[in-house]
């Protein structure tokens, strides 16, 4: 069974859900007071491209969580998820409270919006985070930050955007940027490999290519593993990526950052959820795989009772595992390769 589009979207929620396009501060983080934790200024809506581009738009902009009264430090460029559809870096306060807490440790985070599909489709999205990242390289040291010290996070389709920035260079050449301008990427549950053609998946039964809601709830907390899946298994296939990077084969293939793997690449911190929607897992370790063999720093962790969203949503507090291994990585103190 071929499911259309539409049907498509609702089926793969868990790319969307907690992506809403909305400033109203329905989430934030946990009560955590600590000597150890800084105050926190918020600089919002900063235009990071010039108005003098023909394409500016309002998604052009982006929010700035900074470690307050501190300097030389080093800056976290997060791109939200959302299925390149969907979404914005304000989440109803979900994405701002990972910023704010990374800033608390004495990180810049700066959080950009993109243009979405189906108004753009590939590759302009990868193209509005080269620009962003070339913004935070020419001012963050404006505001404090040590602009040889940048980092990339994304999550789920932002997960896709850092990892083919970080392996494609030719966005961040567009930019008068290079790989070696980035010091290390941080991919939770991404894309790595567009596949060629509709998405093979079942409604029921319990397989990897099952569709199951505890991919996607909660957002926060743990997720637990469904107890009520029927063992009748219906095949379905869904073009799931049509509407962002068309139908040719080759510009799929061009757009997976698996593809572009080469020796001396920036620092890779790759996360998988353990409930986590169907093929994501096994393209994380393909991904970490070829990473690997290409002799690259890269390391995979895998994040037990959490699911598509909880494992980005979670990281607001000290012993949250990916907050922690975020931190380690961008002060330089290392992770423990798993």
């Amino acid at each position: 069974m071929r499911l259309p589009m539409g049907k498509s979207l609702v089926l793969f929620l868990p790319f969307v859900v907690g992506c809403g396009v909305t400033s109203i501060r329905l989430w934030h983080a946990p009560p955590t007071p600590s000597g150890d934790m800084l105050a926190v200024a918020a600089k919002p809506d900063v235009l990071y491209v010039t108005a003098k581009r023909e394409s500016a738009t309002s998604r052009h902009r982006l929010d700035l969580y900074l470690p307050k009264d501190k300097k030389d430090f080093p800056v976290v460029v997060l791109f939200h998820g959302g299925a390149w559809m969907v979404g914005d870096n304000r989440c109803c306060g979900l994405y701002p409270s990972v910023a704010e807490y990374l800033a608390s440790q004495g990180i810049g985070v700066a959080i950009p919006n993109y243009r979405l599909s189906p108004t753009v489709k590939h590759p302009e999205h990868v193209k509005d985070a080269a620009r962003a990242v070339a913004w935070v390289k020419a001012h963050i040291a404006e505001h404090g930050g040590n602009a040889d010290k940048i980092f990339l996070a994304g999550h789920s389709a932002g997960g896709h955007l850092v990892a083919l920035l970080a392996t494609d260079e030719k966005y961040l050449k567009t930019e008068g940027l290079q790989t070696t301008d980035i010091r290390g990427v941080v991919a939770l549950c991404g894309v790595y490999e567009i596949p060629p053609g509709d998405v093979e998946a079942t409604l029921g039964g319990d397989s990897p290519k099952t569709l199951r809601m505890n991919a996607m709830l909660p957002l926060r907390g743990e997720a637990q593993k469904e107890t009520n899946s029927t063992g009748v298994a219906i095949p379905i296939k869904i073009n799931m990526f049509g509407p962002v990077f068309g139908n040719d084969p080759k510009v799929r293939a061009d757009a997976s950052p698996i593809n572009h793997v080469r020796s001396g690449l920036p620092s890779f911190l790759i996360f998988s959820a353990e409930f986590d929607l169907p093929l994501l897992p096994e393209m994380a370790t393909k991904f970490h795989e070829a990473l690997k063999r290409e002799k690259c720093d890269a390391r995979l962790i895998r994040i037990e009772k959490r699911n598509h969203n909880s494992i980005m949503f979670q990281a607001i507090e000290v012993n949250d595992p990916v907050a922690r291994a975020i931190v380690e990585l961008v002060t330089g103190r290392g992770v423990e390769d798993k």
